[in-house]
């Protein structure tokens, strides 16, 4: 039961982070990830919030990764899905309906304080062990289905999506290209943080009491 709660709390709290760290870049008017520039390309289009839109991808995307694995969808990944759409519009209606950045060098913080709390927020969430978000299960997919190796399969679907992304208009620029590249290594700096992080907890949650 401790194990499923920390696995729960770090899954809601990544995500949290992560979504601020979305949001931001999108408000940065500098350009946001391919998944995130499709969706606002979509809300100008179509209407709907950017948080509908992602549920709405994370759904094809759930049923495509399992068509090309041949496998059932995972429907908890549909769930994440539906958490992290919730969250992106949440700090887009609040936060940023209160404060917009003005001005290149304000842009540019918060371009960057986005891409670290992205970064953060998708290390935290990655090690609750649960879900992936449905455009990682993409690239699992590939991976699994073709041999792609797992950069390469990550280089495919950010590609394609981003070419759905110019196509709808979204924010794409030179943020984009810099959450693109930057990402990962993000990903990886804060990763053996919280690795540290959870074997610690995992260590007082699992304690035993001493005779």
């Amino acid at each position: 039961m401790k194990g499923t709660l920390e696995n729960i709390s770090f899954f809601v709290i990544g995500l949290f982070i992560m979504t601020l760290g979305i949001s931001a870049t999108i408000v940065s008017g500098l350009g946001a990830s391919p998944l995130d520039a499709l969706n606002v390309g979509l809300t100008k289009h179509f209407g709907l919030t950017v948080g509908s839109w992602e549920v709405i991808g994370g759904i094809i995307l759930v049923f495509l990764n399992a068509w090309i694995q041949k496998s059932k969808p995972s429907y908890f990944a549909i769930v994440t899905a539906m958490i992290t759409g919730i969250f992106i519009d949440f700090w887009l209606f609040t936060l940023w309906t209160v404060w917009e950045p003005t001005g290149l060098l304000l842009k540019a913080s918060v371009l960057g304080s986005g891409l670290l709390l992205l970064g953060l927020g998708i290390s935290i969430y990655l090690h609750s062990n649960l879900a992936l978000i449905p455009v990682d299960g993409t690239m699992i997919a590939l991976h699994k289905r073709y041999g792609y190796r797992l950069a390469v399969a990550k280089t495919i679907a950010g590609v394609f999506i981003l070419m759905l992304a110019l196509i709808a208009g979204g924010p794409v620029g030179i943020g984009t290209l810099i959450v693109v590249i930057c990402v990962g290594p993000i990903i990886g700096f804060f990763d053996k943080y919280i690795t540290s992080l959870k074997q610690l907890i995992d260590s007082r949650l699992y304690k035993c009491p001493s005779n």
